[in-house]
């Protein structure tokens, strides 16, 4: 509410998101003009949502229930509309898309009406589409039109109108709903301040590396390291003094892992440069005390990350390169070795494209809408249906094809030399298989799709790696489990020719060949750390046994004593009694002392 004086105020309703598809819509129901009173609309209307010839509605979840429900009205506004000047009763309470349908075209009006199907972010939506030979009128009442979003009413007071900005980037022409741009350059995120349509404004964007959090990154490295070192020392040790030792001293896997260690972090690192091969030449080196530990020197490491931070990449991580542009390293696991050495690419099959091609070249423009259907391994084995609109020529299917939200995830129309229709997946290989088929036999007027199922299927990429044999999947190829060298390595390749195409050369840095030593280390099954803590375990458990079986021996042995201390008492308690009584016959007490009565 903006308040202009004591007695004077404005309603103001702002989109909450910017950009034209964010744009507000206001529209009165039934006979009501609540809003043009109060000068939010004004009695003119335009079509909201235009095609070619035509005209579609908004977006609905259903297509059988009544267009009120739907929009969860009480009281739809029910009247006579007008297209072309002819009469037709609408009764939103009760009409659904379906009906609608049935009473345009019974209307005899000169115009196609149909229900399209649309995909918005997975979900299915229809809309109900009318189109003629041209754009055909429309006269509303009560609303009606508005309601379904073939008119919108203008706006009263327009203070902004909702647009998308319009830029460009490298001399691309762009358009964006937001002024906040991420997705433009990865990584990075662009704000439009200011914007002038007939000087417009430039300004150069830089982009660099952030070299401060790849060091802290490295430190972090170390850091790692040298806790590691700490923390085997502290089990594994020896006083020269006490001569105290610590549980793990003289531990021959812990000795092991802790030369490993230290070797990695001071060997070359294979197919790297022979002046950026190791860590001492970006300044990470052995403790020269002996301690065992990294000691960083920062000059020679931001020299190395400010003129070659390429190379410091490759001696941490695992990394590959190719001679050919026609060939990607894509990625390589702890079973490929990573030697240094190129490996030759030999391919014996190009992946390709599924592509279905029209029958018949469209030269004229529809007369009637027609629908397209989708199915098989391309979307997912789900039928996916497309209705073309009335009055399209080739180019018009092309471009409603390719902005249809569900279909452009998929695939590509075009236009072949002939003017046939052309369907192209965007996928490459044998997944990339699908099915088309139309609701009408191929026409110069249509499609040409036809009533008969079209079937295309792309295939794999196939060939060998380093001589070593390799499975295809589109235009990936991955070396086979087993390979001596080559198992689990992956490349894209996108020739569109056979033979030897280039190399691959994979490079594994230090923190990788950390990580898969201490994978096989650690393994839960054949790690030596695990084989040698279920040794240490056994021993523990024997130690337990053979106290417990110390503790039962004493038992057994205490319980001995105090079976012989009781028979001795017992026999002494007999031999006082007897003392008694001899002593009580021979009136002698002095007997009963010398037994300690």
């Amino acid at each position: 509410m903006l308040s202009v004086s004591s007695s004077e105020y404005y309603l103001v309703l702002t989109a909450q998101n910017s950009g034209a598809v964010n744009a507000i819509s206001l529209n009165d129901l039934g006979s009501d003009n609540v809003l043009q009173s109060l000068g939010l609309v004004t009695g003119t209307t335009s079509i909201k949502n235009p095609i070619t010839n035509g005209a579609q509605s908004d977006k609905f979840a259903d297509t059988s229930t009544a267009i009120g429900t739907l929009l969860n009205l009480n009281g739809a506004p029910s009247g006579t509309i007008q297209i072309n000047g002819v009469n037709i009763a609408v009764d939103l309470g009760t009409d659904s898309l379906n009906s609608l349908v049935t009473k345009i075209n019974n209307a005899g009006a000169g115009v196609t009406a149909s229900v399209v199907t649309v995909s918005e972010n997975g979900t299915t939506r229809y809309r109900l589409q009318i189109t003629g030979a041209s754009t055909p009128t429309f006269t509303d009442d009560k609303h009606i039109l508005e309601t379904l979003g073939i008119l919108k009413a203008g706006y009263g007071n327009e203070l902004v109108q909702a647009k998308d900005a319009q830029f460009k980037i490298d001399n691309m022409s762009l358009t964006s709903s937001s002024n906040t741009l991420t997705n433009v350059i990865q990584g990075a995120t662009i704000t439009l301040l200011d914007a002038d349509a007939t000087n417009p404004k430039k300004t150069t964007i830089t982009i660099t590396r952030d070299t401060g959090s790849i060091k802290e990154a490295i430190k972090g490295f170390v850091q790692a390291y040298n806790d590691t070192i700490d923390l085997i020392k502290k089990y594994d040790y020896f006083d020269t003094e006490t001569y105290e030792t610590g549980p793990l001293f003289g531990n021959a896997t812990v000795n092991a892992l802790t030369a490993d260690l230290m070797a990695l972090v001071s060997d070359t690192v294979a197919g790297a440069p022979s002046d950026m091969s190791m860590l001492a030449q970006i300044g990470i080196t052995l403790d020269p005390t002996g301690s065992g530990k990294l000691v960083l020197k920062e000059s020679d490491l931001d020299n190395a990350l400010n003129n070659r931070l390429g190379d410091v990449e490759r001696l941490f991580r695992v990394m590959g390169s190719t001679s050919d542009p026609r060939l990607t390293y894509v990625i390589a696991t702890s079973k490929t070795k990573a030697t240094g050495v190129p490996l030759t690419v030999d391919i014996t099959q190009v992946a390709t494209q599924a592509q279905a091609v029209a029958s018949v070249a469209q030269t004229q423009a529809s007369t009637t809408a027609e629908r397209l259907t989708f199915n098989g391994t391309l979307f997912g084995n789900k039928e996916y249906s497309i209705t073309l609109n009335a009055g399209n020529t080739i180019d018009d299917t092309i471009a409603q094809i390719n902005a249809d939200a569900t279909l452009s995830r998929y695939l590509v129309a075009s236009k072949d030399g002939s003017g046939r229709l052309v369907l192209t997946s965007k996928q490459y290989g044998s997944k990339a298989a699908f099915t088309v088929v139309s609701d009408q036999a191929a026409a110069n007027n249509n499609s040409g799709i036809g009533t008969t199922v079209v079937s295309v299927q792309g295939q794999d990429v196939a060939g060998t790696i380093n001589g070593e044999p390799a499975t295809g999947d589109g235009q990936f190829l991955t070396g086979n489990s087993g390979n001596a060298t080559t198992d689990g390595l992956q490349i894209r390749v996108t020739a569109t020719t056979t033979g030897v195409i280039g190399t691959v050369t994979v490079t594994r840095g230090v923190a990788d060949q950390i990580f898969q030593m201490i994978q096989r280390f650690t393994d839960s099954i054949s790690g030596a750390l695990t084989e040698e803590t279920k040794t240490i375990q056994q021993q523990i458990d024997e130690i337990k046994q053979r106290i417990s079986a110390f503790d039962e021996a004493m038992q057994r042995r205490a319980q001995d004593l105090r079976a012989q201390f009781t028979r001795m008492e017992t026999a002494l308690n007999k031999m006082r009694s007897e003392a008694q009584r001899l002593a009580a016959i021979m009136g002698q007490p002095s007997l009963l002392s010398n037994l300690g009565a």
